[in-house]
């Protein structure tokens, strides 16, 4: 057994084999539901909580073969997007019902659990800085509901957002007045305060996940 990490709160995942295909891992539904909730409630509607397997020492996004949840005669497999996310259904049923839900990645690659906030939609084009202000308190919101009562007092603020591209190494942003955000190893650091209002930054392709930057 060993103890999957995640970006935003403490849950477990345990590496059940390594068969000849796949690493695999276990979770019960109801541990994930908890999490999966918090995507129905109010106070963040561009922002949700997603899953996904990253690389033990990369940090790079595991493919996931295969995930289904079974419990007895039932059994239903997943959908992967390209992304590499993990969706699982969200439904009170199944919590009461409490499969257990299985996730095969690829072969030879520790993989550890995931968590994260980030938007529901990619950022592309043309991003201006009431859309990136708009999303900060969202993001602060959902990290708190994921925290529970007191977690807005000793969490950090959310300052700004990470962007991640998938084919993009090593590039830069534009922005409308005349400076550039960098990107190196994929992803661009957008602080708030480093923008003035009214500025827009032109990317150059659509992002593969907008993620919090929070406050060190």
């Amino acid at each position: 057994m060993r103890k999957a990490t995640l970006t935003a709160c403490a849950l477990m995942a345990s590496l059940l084999s390594v068969s000849a295909n796949a690493e695999q891992y276990r979770f019960n539904y109801s541990k994930l539901y908890t999490q999966m909730k918090n995507n129905l409630e109010e106070g963040h509607p561009d922002v949700k909580v997603a899953f996904f397997f990253q690389e033990n020492q990369s940090s790079n996004i595991c493919h996931i073969e295969k995930a289904w949840m079974e419990k007895e005669e039932h059994y239903e497999e997943f959908s992967i997007p390209s992304s590499q996310e993990l969706i699982v259904p969200i439904d009170s049923n199944l919590r009461k019902a409490a499969p257990l839900v299985y996730v095969d990645t690829e072969k030879g690659k520790l993989c550890d659990f995931s968590m994260v906030v980030m938007t529901k939609e990619p950022l592309q084009g043309k991003v201006s800085y009431d859309q990136i202000e708009a999303l900060i308190p969202q993001m602060s919101k959902m990290l708190n509901d994921l925290g529970g009562m007191f977690s807005s007092w000793f969490a950090p603020d959310v300052i700004g957002l990470t962007l991640e591209f998938n084919d993009i190494q090593h590039g830069s942003i534009s922005v409308s007045d005349g400076s550039i955000i960098n990107i190196e190893n994929g992803k661009a650091v957008v602080k708030l305060a480093d923008l003035k209002k009214g500025n827009t930054l032109t990317l150059p392709q659509a992002t593969f996940r907008v993620l919090p930057l929070l406050e060190k």
